[in-house]
């Protein structure tokens, strides 16, 4: 249940992530960070047309070299909370299940890793941003962004130190 007071910190589109292993497939998703959590978004009630300018917004962003961390302009923790009710696909994790967050320099990308505490087992999520797309036969991530994830990193970790 959200907060009255969750602020979302970053909100990045065009994100590549899921679980890490052996034959698992990553989904295209938005990644938001709030006060409260981290989470995955791959079923969202944003229309086609505002996604796509959020999507335009951080490319242009990229391109100029400007801060890409920052939140949708006009998406609120209470649409953040809409679209985790929207779907089980849905990720969130909530501060208290993170154990740490890192990021991966590849060849092709630079990916944000999330182990997390989910009780009875642990699990690694990777993410990375997408430059570019194909969209035949299936949507597929064709180009990726080299990103210093440090910022992400270290508002995620000071949270931590808080909620400890």
């Amino acid at each position: 249940m959200i907060e009255w007071n969750e602020e979302i910190r970053v909100h990045l589109v065009w994100v590549w992530g899921g679980e890490e292993g052996f034959m698992k497939r990553g989904k295209e998703g938005m990644l938001a960070v709030t006060d409260r959590r981290i989470a995955f978004i791959t079923k969202t009630n944003m229309s086609y047309r505002i996604h796509e300018v959020h999507s335009l917004r951080q490319f242009n962003r990229f391109r100029e070299g400007e801060n890409v961390f920052r939140p949708l302009e006009g998406y609120k923790a209470k649409d953040l909370e809409d679209d985790l009710n929207k779907s089980d696909e849905n990720l969130e994790f909530p501060f208290s299940q993170i154990l740490d967050v890192t990021s991966e320099i590849k060849r092709w990308a630079t990916l944000l890793k999330v182990k997390v505490n989910l009780g009875d087992k642990l699990k690694v999520y990777k993410f990375s941003i997408v430059k570019g797309w194909v969209k035949y036969p299936a949507k597929d991530p064709i180009e990726f962004q080299h990103v210093d994830w440090t910022p992400l990193i270290n508002l995620v970790k000071a949270k931590l130190e808080t909620n400890k």
